[in-house]
């Protein structure tokens, strides 16, 4: 928050696949108003696990047809020129105890999420909404991965990132923390 109280976009920013924006003069000033579309799973989540120098992101991306690389989708999503630095593949069970393993991590004395065990409940719930989201549970082929440059977000504690693919149609889940 800016000090004026007003959100600054560069907080919400953090792709161009989950963001509209224009620039709107008014009375000769150029503002940008930017308008997170993510899903409300995600944007509910990242709320539950604020912190104290703690902060995650996730983001989803898809179904998109199975006509690019993952590397190639990856910087057609988010505008970043994209790496990826290693992949294996791995069954939906592995993915979902990554996930959660990583959203639900308790940080130390010096960071992370605000009274989590209270908001447990609720995060395993979206969890289960997000998962069906990126069909997770149906998938053929799902492969972790990782980025070595072009990683939408700024992570520092955890990351994960999941090509998950179904029926000719991919999708992507990522997420990280930061301070």
């Amino acid at each position: 928050m800016s000090a004026s109280g007003q959100k600054r976009s560069s907080s919400i920013s953090k792709s161009r696949a989950f963001q509209i924006g224009f620039e709107a003069p008014i009375q000769g000033v150029s503002m940008r108003i930017t308008q997170d579309l993510r899903a409300n799973e995600i944007l509910r989540i990242e709320h539950l696990l604020e912190g104290f120098n703690y902060s995650i992101w996730i983001n989803t991306y898809g179904p998109f047809d199975l006509n690019r690389t993952l590397e190639e989708q990856l910087a057609h999503s988010t505008g970043n020129e994209v790496i990826i630095g290693g992949q294996s593949c791995v069954t939906s069970s592995e993915a979902r105890s990554e996930v959660t393993e990583q959203l639900l991590h308790v940080g130390d004395g010096g960071y992370g999420p605000l009274d989590l065990n209270a908001k447990r409940s609720e995060i395993l719930n979206l969890l289960e909404d997000l998962f069906m989201h990126v069909r997770l549970d149906q998938a053929s082929t799902i492969t972790s991965f990782w980025l070595t440059k072009g990683h939408p977000s700024y992570p520092v504690f955890w990351d994960f990132a999941f090509d998950i693919q179904n029926g000719g149609k991919r999708w992507i889940l990522m997420g990280s923390s930061s301070d």
